[in-house]
Parts: C-alpha cells; sequence; structure tokens
C-alpha cells in the first residue's frame, strides 16, 4: 500500500515537473517574444545601474529613452522599425525646446545638434542592449547615425581669471561660497570632468595621498586622480568647515539637500554667477578649467603622455585637442637642433 503510493507519487511528481517546465518554457517565450518598450527600459536602466554609472547619467538616459515611449506608447519592442525611428528624430530635430527668456517669457529655439546626437547616442545604446539581449531580431543601433557638426573650440580660463574668481567667491558671504570654492578649485587644480567631480562623494577624497578617487570615469574604469597641495589646502578646509559630520557615502559637492548630488545644470549656473561677479570672460565654461589645466600641465612638462594620463584620456588623439601648435614652441627647437655655424 505503502510501495504503491510512494510510486504513484513519484509519478505525479515527475509528470507535474515536464508540466511545469513546458510552461515556463512557453511564458520565456511569450515574455521574449512580447517584450514592451517600457519593460525595455525598464531593464536597460537596470543594466547601467549595474555597471555603476552616475545617477546623473542615468537620469539623462532615462529622459531621453522617455521620448520613445511618448512617441510609441508601450507597444510591443519588436514592433519599432527602422522607418519608426527614423520619423520619430526628425520629429526631434524639427520641433523647438522652450528656454528661458528673462522677463519676455519663453522663447522657441530648435535643438543644437550637439543635443541632437547626444540623444541618438542613448538610442543607439538601448537599441545594441536590447539587440545583444536578443529582445529584438535586428539590430537598429548603426542605422542611428549621427550629425555630423563643426564642435565649438573651448576657450581656456587664464590663470589670473582663476585667481580673481576663487578670490571673490572667498570674500563673498554668500551661504554656498564655501561649496562653490572647492568645486572650482578641483576643476581648475585637477582637470577631471565635470560629471567626475560632480559624482564625488566625501570618501573620495584621501588628504594623506593626496589624490581623488575616481569611481566612474569616461571611457575607463575607477582612478586615481593626483592633486596639488594647493588643492589639497583647500579640500581639508572645506570638509572642515562644511562638512565636518558628513557621511563618507555622502556627496562632497551636495546640492538642495545635503544627500542630494548636485547637478550639471546648478553647477553651471553657480559658475555663471561668480563669473559675472569677478568680471571675468562671459564665453568661459566650466569645461575651460579642463582644457587650461591641460594647457598648463604641458607647458610645465613639456611632456605629451603625461598630460594624456593626467587627463585620464583611453586615446592620445583626444590630448591633441587640448595641446595647441604653438605649446611645442617649435620654433626653440629648431635653433637648439640646428644650431651649428654655416661656414
Amino acid at each position: 500500500m505503502f510501495e504503491e503510493s510512494s510510486s504513484e507519487l513519484v509519478l505525479d511528481s515527475n509528470h507535474s515537473g515536464r508540466i511545469f517546465r513546458a510552461l515556463n518554457r512557453r511564458w520565456k517565450g511569450t515574455r521574449r517574444n512580447e517584450t514592451s518598450l517600457r519593460s525595455a527600459i525598464d531593464g536597460y536602466l537596470d543594466h547601467l545601474r549595474a555597471s555603476s554609472l552616475s545617477l546623473n547619467t542615468i537620469y539623462c538616459y532615462s529622459r531621453d529613452l522617455q521620448r520613445l515611449l511618448k512617441e510609441f506608447g508601450d507597444i510591443n519592442l519588436k514592433r519599432i522599425s527602422e522607418e519608426m525611428l527614423d520619423k520619430h528624430i526628425i520629429h526631434i530635430c524639427s520641433e523647438s525646446s522652450s528656454q528661458p527668456a528673462g522677463r519676455t517669457g519663453l522663447r522657441e529655439a530648435h535643438r543644437s545638434v550637439s543635443t541632437i546626437n547626444r540623444i541618438k547616442i542613448v538610442y543607439r545604446s538601448f537599441f545594441k542592449w536590447c539587440f545583444t539581449k536578443q529582445l529584438i531580431e535586428n539590430d537598429l543601433a548603426p542605422e542611428i547615425r549621427l550629425s555630423k557638426h563643426l564642435s565649438q573650440e573651448t576657450v581656456p580660463i587664464r590663470t589670473e581669471e582663476i585667481t580673481r574668481l576663487l578670490k571673490v567667491i572667498s570674500d563673498s558671504t554668500d551661504p554656498l561660497a564655501g561649496r562653490d570654492k572647492a568645486l572650482f578649485s578641483v576643476y581648475a587644480f585637477s582637470g577631471i570632468r565635470k560629471s567626475e567631480a560632480l559624482a564625488l562623494k566625501v570618501s573620495d577624497y584621501d588628504n594623506l595621498s593626496k589624490t581623488i578617487s575616481l569611481q566612474r570615469s569616461k571611457g575607463s574604469s575607477k582612478k586615481l586622480q593626483s592633486i596639488p597641495s594647493i588643492l589639497s589646502k583647500i579640500l581639508n578646509g572645506y570638509v572642515e568647515s562644511n562638512l565636518k559630520d558628513a557621511e563618507l557615502s555622502s556627496p562632497l559637492f551636495p546640492g538642495q539637500t545635503p544627500n542630494a548630488f548636485l547637478s550639471g545644470r546648478q553647477a553651471s549656473n553657480r559658475f555663471d554667477k561668480w563669473k559675472k561677479v569677478a568680471g571675468i570672460r562671459d564665453n568661459l565654461t566650466i569645461h575651460s578649467f579642463r582644457t587650461a589645466y591641460a594647457s598648463q600641465l604641458y607647458r610645465v612638462s613639456k611632456d605629451p603622455l603625461l598630460v594624456s594620463h593626467a587627463m585620464g584620456h583611453s586615446s592620445f588623439n583626444t590630448t591633441k585637442r587640448y595641446i595647441k601648435e604653438g605649446f611645442f614652441d617649435i620654433g626653440t627647437v629648431l635653433e637648439k637642433t640646428f644650431s651649428m655655424e654655416i661656414l
């Protein structure tokens, strides 16, 4: 009796197991064939989080991908064709973006080529991921081509302008002056990228080794950036005065709340404010610090490979854009090389 029941139990268990596996395969196949656009976007954003990208980067990717949802709705991902993407991108290129224009209200302006390319890069990355995960049959990424345009050359900030800027901030009674001085000092004396500085945590600065740990630098993995004593002194004073009770995981440069990272737009707005107060050139941007850093580093070292390493460039061709021809001082080199007298 017991043996018979056990045998039936085994048979039933095996039969149930086969049914469960069949249903599971069918569910997986249905899920693969009917992946919605929204669920694909959610999965892609989870992939970005797992890749340790900054919160600002993930937010920007999410914002741009919402354009696809707004255009197509939460449709089956496989229904999106090359023709649909072409029409969508044409629409993005032609539509206007509202920009503030002071007290006169809003002015309408077409999106710049750089903005359009940024959106295209997000789309390309997203559809490449979908193709890799076999959520779509055809790779749509190569069909999203970037627009060619001449990038505007960044004007490097002068040494005297950096001095004037930091002095004005130091003498100010602005409650955020301490944070701003430390932030712009990091840009001026470390040469790191705008997003890299804004993603720093309190724990990323080591005053003993005089280094800044970049958790995620462009084109490479985590790296250490050496800093000069002048920057270390400024950061020591800033941390002691403003972040004495902050947790190590807190932002080094907080935004509206102590636990919120300062955004790129907020940093740019603060720089625009201090530019006017200091009376320095209006066409300077935060990237002007990085350009000047590379130029000054080369003037002193005369070592382009050192500059490339300090800038975190994966290709020396990128470094050459920062090192102007005049910085090589070709005339002096020629005179020293061919100094013999002609008989």
